[in-house]
């Protein structure tokens, strides 16, 4: 009993984690609505805060990048876009250190109109949700048949286009939320700054940066893959961080949120994605399902 109470523990941590990132991704101009800061934090496992600054210190091994330096890296990560897709899903195993037992997930998403992230466990099934549409966010505790809701009517946003750009991040791809895939335009309103560790930071500037937020990305500069996007939230310090590793059968996506007082982690190694796939349906809640708070999700 101790087991599966640990087990529903570290999922709905994990799918929490997860609802954060996608309403910052997604909706972030109004839910903080804070001024960002002046540097990004990167932050790896087990490590204190970096802080990299947006220019350089003088004698630095880091540089900022030509124009012509950057008009190549635009149109090389320009050319690894995935085509215009309508609908995909991708399978996988969800890791946890401590995690009692292995989950299985299934994520789905249409273009523009829903994200829904599915976890499931041996014996158990179908264990909790995290599921976001234009106007909502719900996390669903199959477990107890609870769920919680944030509202997103009513915002002063495109919501279409913001749910667009967290798709393309989620799929590894540079996006600023809320103006869209990289362009040669947006690109040249970033700052490029060629790191010693053949990577190199994208950090965009003020006008696209989310009020509230500061976010950026790490690419690998030998094939400008994308490595990393990293989010800080002004207001509490939070820092969101989501990890690419790509193999040749399909890729794994790491997951790192540094909390004031803790860190909450994972990854899910996912199969690259199915553009022919099964829909996942929105969860019919009704009766069956009883609206909770965020404490009360814990309850089992």
């Amino acid at each position: 009993m101790r087991n599966l109470r640990i087990f529903f523990e570290y999922i709905d941590g994990w799918m929490r984690a997860v609802a954060l990132i996608l309403m910052v991704f997604a909706f972030g101009p109004v839910m903080i609505g804070q001024t960002a800061p002046d540097s990004i934090s990167i932050c790896p496992p087990g490590e204190a805060a970096e802080v990299i600054e947006p220019e350089p210190a003088q004698g630095s091994e880091s540089r900022l990048m030509t124009l012509e330096e950057i008009a190549v890296a635009t149109d090389t990560i320009i050319a690894n876009y995935d085509s215009e897709w309508k609908d995909l899903s991708m399978q996988g195993k969800l890791s946890f250190d401590g995690l009692p037992m292995s989950v299985s997930v299934k994520l789905y998403m249409k273009r523009g109109e829903s994200v829904i992230l599915s976890a499931r466990a041996p014996i158990f099934g179908e264990v909790a949700r995290v599921e976001i549409c234009q106007d909502s966010i719900v996390l669903i505790n199959k477990h107890t048949r609870t769920y919680n809701v944030q509202s997103l009517t009513g915002l002063d946003v495109d919501s279409k286009a913001y749910l667009c750009d967290l798709q393309d991040i989620l799929l590894g791809q540079v996006a600023f939320p809320g103006h869209g895939r990289i362009t040669p335009q947006n690109a040249s309103q970033s700052q490029w700054i060629d790191l010693p560790t053949d990577d190199a930071l994208i950090y965009p500037s003020a006008e696209l940066q989310v009020a509230g937020t500061e976010y950026g990305f790490v690419m690998d500069s030998l094939c400008w893959q994308l490595k990393s996007f990293v989010l800080m939230l002004s207001k509490t310090g939070v820092v969101v961080e989501t990890k690419y590793l790509y193999g040749n059968k399909g890729w794994t996506l790491g997951i790192e949120i540094t909390l004031p007082k803790k860190k909450l982690g994972g990854e899910a190694q996912l199969s690259y994605p199915d553009y022919n796939p099964t829909p996942l349906e929105f969860t019919a809640l009704g009766s069956k399902y009883r609206k909770v708070d965020f404490k009360e999700l814990m309850r089992f």
